[in-house]
Parts: structure tokens; sequence; C-alpha cells
């Protein structure tokens, strides 16, 4: 069996009552977003397919695709996935390695088709449902999630609705003042039912700052504190110091994209306590598996980036791994969760857990006149 082929759909969704502000999505009645998607599809010579549908960074997923697909994809044995990871990862070496993950996870996809299992089997994963955390979009000034009150409402109706889990990201312009006020309305009015996290999203210019909300997060009782400083986490020195400085976990690693061996030193130099991983970005399903097994050699866990299928599948496999991120959730607006497959594959049952699909390969299919109906570009590559 030889892949043939690789097959792109471009095209884009619509978000309404959403808008961003400084790149950060937030509610917004007046504004509607239209984001670029994508379908990646790997195919054999025998019409045996593996999908994978794009919804976050598409241009240089794509530019990236384009650049491996010919001399690294084409013409090889789609089972052989760890041989054409560690090629294609090789090859982007100096671009930041956003092409893989697409075609790692469409490779995973082909394989449980061809073996007519889910990816959850072929992991060896033993769960069929998922504990969940509503994470949110950033605070707003429009209406939306505007304030302490309007979190802490929201975050009850969260665990009205079955999460065990609340994060929130923090105030887009910069407000560390109003993301501690969150913070406290949040621990007062759920945190002995709920655990709490905060996403400072790289947002906190200054130590002090970063410090300063850390302090208010351990008084509080917090699961973890997630990225403050402003340069993404690779100043090493600073994020140890702060992680000596504050009993809440650190959760790190999100920006910095060097995969399972940029992972090993972080932990090494402990630099963070708990470990971002992302099938999206971090090199598919094989990448964060690798990354998820480094964090469990040095006893600590890992924490899967935002949703989709591949991490349903990947974190049922996931000893060191606690909750799926369920987001972007606001109350006045819908964000790209489901957009692009048919159903709403990505919503928690009546418990608040998140299933994990059960059909071959992700266990989901594309939506296909959706695809085309909003399509903004096509490509083959291959014979």
């Amino acid at each position: 069996m030889r892949i043939s082929e690789i097959e792109i759909h471009e095209f884009d969704y619509e978000v309404a009552r959403t808008g961003t502000v400084g790149g950060n999505w937030v509610y917004d009645p007046d504004s509607t977003l239209e984001p670029p998607g994508f379908v990646l599809t790997i195919r054999t010579a025998d019409g045996t397919e593996g999908h994978y549908r794009g919804f976050a960074f598409t241009p240089p997923m794509i530019a990236q695709i384009e650049m491996v697909a010919e001399e690294h994809v084409v013409g090889r044995d789609p089972l052989e996935r760890r041989e054409i990871w560690q090629d294609c990862w090789r090859a982007l070496r100096h671009t930041d390695h956003f092409g893989v993950g697409p075609i790692d996870v469409a490779l995973w996809d082909l394989a449980g088709t061809h073996y007519g299992e889910s990816v959850s089997t072929l992991l060896g994963g033993g769960r069929d449902s998922l504990p969940t955390y509503a994470s949110t979009m950033f605070v707003d000034d429009n209406g939306g999630l505007d304030g302490p009150e309007a979190f802490a409402d929201f975050a009850e109706a969260c665990l009205d609705r079955g999460y065990e889990g609340f994060k929130f990201h923090g105030h887009p312009d910069v407000r560390p003042d109003v993301d501690v006020a969150i913070c406290d309305a949040l621990a007062d009015r759920v945190g002995d039912r709920m655990d709490l996290m905060l996403d400072a999203s790289s947002l906190y210019r200054t130590y002090a700052d970063a410090l300063e909300v850390g302090r208010a997060l351990d008084a509080l009782d917090f699961r973890w504190y997630e990225d403050p400083f402003h340069d993404g986490g690779v100043s090493e020195r600073a994020v140890k110091k702060l992680v000596d400085e504050l009993d809440t976990p650190m959760l790190g690693l999100e920006h910095v994209r060097t995969g399972p061996y940029g992972a090993a030193n972080s932990l090494a130099s402990e630099t963070t306590d708990l470990v971002r991983a992302s099938a999206h970005l971090d090199g598919g399903i094989t990448g964060a598996l690798k990354t998820a097994e480094t964090a469990e050699s040095f006893g600590v866990d890992v924490e899967l980036l935002l949703g989709g299928p591949a991490h349903a599948h990947l974190m049922s496999a996931l000893r060191n791994s606690s909750y799926f991120e369920h987001g972007l959730l606001n109350p006045e607006s819908d964000w790209i969760l489901n957009q692009g497959f048919e159903g709403d594959p990505e919503a928690v049952d009546d418990d608040g857990r998140m299933p994990v699909p059960d059909g071959p390969g992700l266990g989901v299919d594309v939506d296909w006149a959706f695809v085309e109906r909003r399509c903004t570009g096509h490509r083959r590559i291959g014979t």
C-alpha cells in the first residue's frame, strides 16, 4: 500500500458575535469572523483515505505540507507513520514543524480505516469518555464575559452542565487587576466544586505582574497557572524563578515548538511543572504522544491544547493527562468546534464528559457539503 495523492480543500468558517483584540478571541456582538480552515486528505492507490480538519494556523500549515508532500510523503507506505514523522520533522526543522501535525493525524485516521479500528484502539486506549473542563474566550468589554460576575455566572452554568473544571483566558489589554478579580469571584462562587485554572496566554509584560497574579492563585488554590510571560515561555530562567516562587503548578511550553525534545530540556532544568502538548501544532498524535511519554518519565502531567477528535483518542490512552480542554466557550457565541464535521462530535455528554469517538480511524466524518459551500481553494499533490 502506497500513498498516491495528497489533497487539500481550503475553506472558511463563520463565527458570529466574535471579534479579536490583539489577536485574542473575544465576544463582540457587532463582529463576525471568517477565519480560514482546511481538510487534508491522504489517499492510497486503492482508495483508502485519512483526513485532518485544520482550524488554526492554516496558511503556515498548508505551506509546510506542500514543502514536504512530494519528497517525504507521496509514494510512502502510510502505515510507516513514525518513519514519515521523523523525515518530516527533520525537513521542517527551520520552520516550527506546523506541517507535521496534519500529516500525522491524517495517517493515523487512514490506519484506523485500514484496520477497521479506532485510533484509540490502535493506541491501546482504555477510556470511552474523558473528564472535561470548560475553556473560555478572553475577557471582553462588550457585555459578554466582561468581568468577575459574568465569569462566575458562566462557571456556575458550566458546573450545572457537568464540567469538572473551568479555565478562563485573561484580559487581552493586559489587566492583571481584572484577572485577579475574576479569580477571586470564581473561587468564591465555585472554587469548592470545580478545578479552576488561569491561562494568561503570554500576556503579562513584567515579572512583577506575573508574580502578583501567581500569588493570588496560590491563595485561591488554583489547579494551574498557564503561560504568564509575554515572551511565550522561552526565557527559561524567568519561568524557573517563578516556578520556584509559587506553589500553583506552572503549565508551560504551549508556545514553544520544540516537541518532545524541548519538553525534555525544560523538565530537566525544572522550568515547568506541567507540559502542554498539541497534536495540531507539535507533530500530530505521534509527536504529542512522544511528549506525553517524555513527561511521564519525569513524573509530570501533560495537558493537551484545545480539542478535536485526535486529542480525544490520544487522551484516552494517556495515564498522565487530567482533562480534555473544551473551548473556546462563551455564553453569547459559538466557536469553530464542530464546523467542518458531520454532526457535533465535540459536545459533552449528560455528565459533562467528552465522549471518545468509536468508529474506525478518528471516528468522525467530514461535512463535505459545508467544505464545498465555503470553499476558498483546492489543490492536489501526487498522481
